[in-house]
């Protein structure tokens, strides 16, 4: 009989042996305990992984012996037995290939479904979109705005000895103004531990619950909390912590809502003023990348009977010298409408009138815009006047930006616009989780994970099974700040916390059909394709593995 059988694999079945019994049976519909007999356990996890393709997916299988399962709980658990399951999930682990499937970091990405076949119209910012800088470009936002601050506001001329350090801070940062912190925050406004700092310091776990009481931000607009969201805010977090560092190391009190609005004053000056773009038009090839491809793109989207427009805060004679530079002197060619100095996001959100711009002597006209005109530069404006005398309907027009608000949020909530946003730093991101070293990392971190989920309530039994327990969590601590610091040592990945999606990510998911690392990489795709979201589950979901073996074109069927 069948339980004949099980007592018979009971007796017969030792630890010492339990490698010769391991069965891996998938069960693509259940997500389960693998089951053991009394005096063997026997673990089988199976990793159906496709890390930095947006699923990672576990599967745990269910063991049967003689046709009977037996709970886990009806036997008696030591220590001795969790360091068996502990050493075969971690020999599993460093025995599973990686995927040999790597994510093309040049690949456009999609949240909604986006059809380029509908789309007739296609609008660009320019900062970060069609021209991408260097990061240079950082470092002398950082140093003028120093000597902004030291020679108007008066500050220490001590800081100059500080160095720019461009590794520091990644952009999607939070900074706390009442207590001078910069933090990252997931999409559930959770900060993340470890990822706190005032100045260069990074703040201690009970630092962090002094400050805030708990790790939770439910209300993040009453806390004085300015999210730096674009990639012209990196130097602007590099010189918020380094003005907070010295003033602490040197024992300097001051006002933090003060310091901030000094800082972003200095930031902002930078641009107004005129003086970045002077030192970036001057010495092109050291700020501004050739953007190979994008005189391809563009080409293309002409030939085949498409709209462009440009949409740009910056000037007129800052923004042609960098499109002469990527594009040739008949940039403008490409596109239909031109709209320098728009003031974004007020663009979007006002009603301020275009006025025509005069290219031969910098100047504005005072005259009324009835109408636009192919060709000619146009100033300040708003969105609906161009939406309506261009006439661009809703979903047909599909916007490019790198600023998740003032260029991608109202385009899309305010006039149903598809938008497609540009995050330069995917690209790098994306490399770092196609080396093996990082996938290994992450399969042992989802094993480790799986083994404390399920065993963690025999952490009661006896002393040396609770220390066992402890042991693995402290591990997997280390283990996901090993996998953190290899995106960036302060703050990790832009796009995820330890486990969640950063509060930037969800913002860009929310507010971005696509995302992309360069404009060019749309190149890669026609006109008419068609960009589809990928089937992730949910928490409740089971997570079916799937694989796609392609048929090679060539083959004579």
């Amino acid at each position: 009989s069948s339980r004949a059988q099980i007592e018979l694999c009971k007796r017969r079945i030792r630890l010492s042996k339990f490698e010769e019994h391991l069965h891996e049976l998938y069960f693509k519909f259940e997500v389960t305990l693998l089951e053991v007999l009394q005096s063997s356990l026997v673990t089988s996890v199976y990793f159906n992984e496709s890390v930095g393709r947006g699923s990672a997916m576990v599967e745990v299988t269910r063991m049967i012996f003689g046709g009977e399962r037996r709970a886990m709980s009806s036997l008696v658990m030591s220590a001795r037995r969790l360091r068996a399951m502990y050493e075969l999930a971690k020999e599993s682990a460093l025995r599973e290939p990686p995927s040999s499937a790597c994510v093309d970091p040049r690949g456009v990405f999609c949240n909604n479904t986006l059809s380029l076949h509908k789309i007739s119209v296609y609008g660009f910012d320019y900062d970060y979109t069609l021209a991408v800088y260097t990061r240079a470009v950082n470092k002398l936002i950082y140093d003028l705005s120093m000597n902004r601050l030291i020679q108007h506001y008066k500050y220490p001329r001590g800081l100059l000895s500080v160095p720019y350090d461009p590794t520091f801070a990644i952009r999607g940062l939070h900074y706390d103004i009442s207590n001078s912190c910069l933090l990252k925050i997931d999409a559930f406004s959770q900060i993340q531990n470890g990822t706190v700092f005032r100045g260069r310091k990074k703040l201690s776990r009970d630092d962090i619950i002094n400050i805030y009481g708990s790790f939770s931000l439910p209300d993040t607009k009453g806390r004085d909390l300015m999210q730096l969201i674009d990639l012209f805010s990196l130097p602007w977090a590099g010189l918020l912590s380094t003005v907070v560092q010295y003033f602490d190391d040197n024992a300097i009190t001051f006002d933090p809502h003060s310091m901030y609005q000094d800082v972003a004053s200095s930031v902002r000056y930078v641009h107004s003023s005129g003086e970045m773009y002077r030192v970036v038009s001057a010495n092109l090839e050291h700020y501004v990348h050739k953007n190979v491809g994008l005189k391809e793109y563009l080409s293309r989207l002409i030939a085949n009977g498409k709209q462009l427009f440009m949409v740009t805060n910056s000037p007129f004679s800052f923004m042609s010298r960098g499109m002469c530079y990527m594009l040739g002197e008949d940039w403008r060619k490409y596109f239909k409408y031109i709209v320098v100095m728009a003031k974004k996001p007020n663009f979007f959100q006002g009603r301020a009138p275009f006025r025509s711009y005069h290219e031969e002597d910098d100047s504005l006209s005072y005259e009324k815009v009835t109408s636009l005109e192919k060709g000619k530069i146009y100033a300040g404006g708003n969105i609906a006047a161009l939406s309506e005398q261009g006439l661009f309907k809703g979903q047909r027009v599909l916007y490019f930006g790198d600023h998740i608000y003032s260029d991608l949020a109202d385009p899309m909530l305010m006039l149903g616009w598809h938008t497609a946003a540009i995050v330069p730093e995917l690209a790098r991101e994306i490399r770092l989780q196609n080396d093996d070293h990082y996938r290994n990392a992450v399969i042992w971190l989802q094993y480790l994970t799986l083994l404390i989920e399920e065993y963690q309530k025999y952490g009661g039994t006896d002393n040396e099974t609770r220390q066992l327990i402890t042991d693995w969590f402290e591990e997997r601590t280390k283990l996901r700040e090993q996998v953190k610091v290899m995106f960036n040592p302060q703050f990790g990945s832009l796009f995820r916390t330890f486990t969640n999606m950063t509060f930037f990510s969800r913002r860009l998911n929310r507010l971005s059909d696509v995302y992309t690392s360069r404009l060019p990489n749309m190149l890669k795709y026609s006109d008419d394709h068609t960009f589809f979201p990928r089937r992730s589950a949910l928490p409740h979901e089971v997570a079916i593995p799937f694989q796609m073996h392609f048929i090679d074109s060539t083959l004579q069927i």
